[in-house]
């Protein structure tokens, strides 16, 4: 696979839906600086705008009720190649396309003592061990998101509506015969504790939560498109 150009061969898709928000403006055009080769894809339902900056949008009928099996239905049906499935809320650092050098069909990245951003007890983290808001996927991961999101479909709906991707992605790794390779989130998919700390060592941060987001907005509003 040609990689003289980060990202080449690589495709980086999300889910966004409503109105257009500055936070995925600049996750995209994250990726665009990191991984200028890859394909950038939105995923996205019929009355959501495309986001400044990417190369396709692929659009579902959505009830605008239950967003967690939207996102899996996606995943599943995505066009097959090498992918990474991020969320919106996302700034991508460094290049994550050499990952997929490594040996699997589906790429997690996991939570554990060596990531702050999980408040709570031992507990939490083996109910929700996988961020799923970087993920990566070759096409012989097919299988695992078609389980993924068959499990999802039979959760109360309020798992649907949110963590339900999580408890089902958890549910799937541990039965499938699928290559799972997990990835600490501490070093590609990490959530700042402090708006100042330093994290340029991070491959991707995860602005998760609302005061991390106005971080998000303050600390890269530079790569925002410039209005004409």
């Amino acid at each position: 696979m040609n990689r003289a150009v980060a990202g080449a061969g690589v495709t980086v898709a999300f889910l966004y839906v409503g109105r257009v928000s500055k936070l995925a403006q600049i996750m995209v055009a994250s990726v665009r600086a990191a991984m200028p080769g890859a394909r950038i894809v939105q995923m996205s339902d019929y009355a959501t705008r495309q986001v400044t900056g990417v190369d396709e949008i692929i659009r579902k009928q959505w009830d605008q009720r239950l967003l967690m099996p939207f996102r899996l239905l996606h995943v599943k049906e995505f066009p097959p190649g090498d992918t990474i499935f991020l969320d919106a809320d996302v700034v991508v650092q460094k290049d994550l396309s050499p990952l997929f050098q490594d040996d699997f069909d589906v790429a997690l990245t996991f939570r554990d003592h060596t990531d702050p951003s999980l408040r709570g007890t031992p507990e939490a983290y083996e109910l929700m061990p996988f961020n799923t808001g970087v993920m990566l996927s070759r096409p012989s991961g097919r299988a695992f998101w078609d389980e993924a999101h068959r499990l999802c479909l039979v959760m109360p709906d309020a798992h649907k509506a949110w963590f339900g991707d999580q408890l089902a992605i958890k549910e799937v790794a541990a039965s499938t015969t699928l290559r799972v390779k997990q990835y600490p989130c501490a070093l590609y998919n990490y959530s700042p504790r402090l708006r100042d700390e330093d994290i340029s060592e991070k491959f991707v941060i995860h602005y998760k939560g609302n005061d991390r987001k106005a971080w998000m907005l303050h600390q890269w509003a530079r790569l925002l498109p410039k209005r004409k």
